[in-house]
């Protein structure tokens, strides 16, 4: 009992004495926080001197550009050499291939051949028909009797024809 009395005695104190958190302590906890590990952060990187420059480092700097921009000559290096026959095998290989490709490329150009011969020859035909005189031509036309049978169509038959086989549109553009 005499336990239960110092609990109940000491929540009186606690309320009357009055622990209380300032008013949006937890909403601004987290925020100072990750400030105070962002500044040691930069504290350890940034060490205690702060930014320094090196030893003579504005009476090397002009040496140090001009070492780096100007050309310097540097030795002649061999090229390296790279052998293509390494061995014989190589060679006859590559003699092969090409003996072949060669092959080929005349037995299909003989295969043409026949079809370009034909051909110079309808250009001769062609030829002697320009040679021939426009008036011999149309004497041989006019000798020959050349009559062509005329069909039998009437006039209502063609009307008929035409009347199914156009549109009125395609009649109207056509006059």
């Amino acid at each position: 009992m005499k336990q239960d009395f110092e609990n109940d005695e000491w929540m009186k104190r606690a309320r009357e004495t009055g622990f209380t958190t300032p008013t949006h302590y937890f909403d601004e906890l987290t925020e100072s926080i990750n400030a105070k590990i962002t500044v040691e952060k930069f504290k350890a990187v940034v060490q205690n001197d702060g930014y320094t420059v090196p030893d003579n480092y504005f009476e090397k700097l002009q040496a140090n550009i001009l070492a780096k921009t100007t050309a310097q000559i540097q030795p002649e290096t061999k090229p390296k050499v790279v052998r293509l026959w390494k061995s014989g095998i190589v060679k006859y290989a590559s003699a092969a291939c090409f003996l072949l490709v060669t092959g080929l490329g005349l037995y299909f150009n003989n295969q043409q051949s026949p079809t370009q011969k034909t051909t110079s020859a309808d250009l001769a035909t062609e030829q002697m028909l320009y040679d021939i005189d426009e008036q011999v031509i149309i004497d041989h036309i006019s000798s020959t009797d050349i009559t062509q049978p005329k069909p039998a169509v009437t006039d209502t038959d063609l009307e008929n024809y035409i009347l199914t086989n156009y549109s009125q549109n395609e009649l109207a553009t056509s006059l």
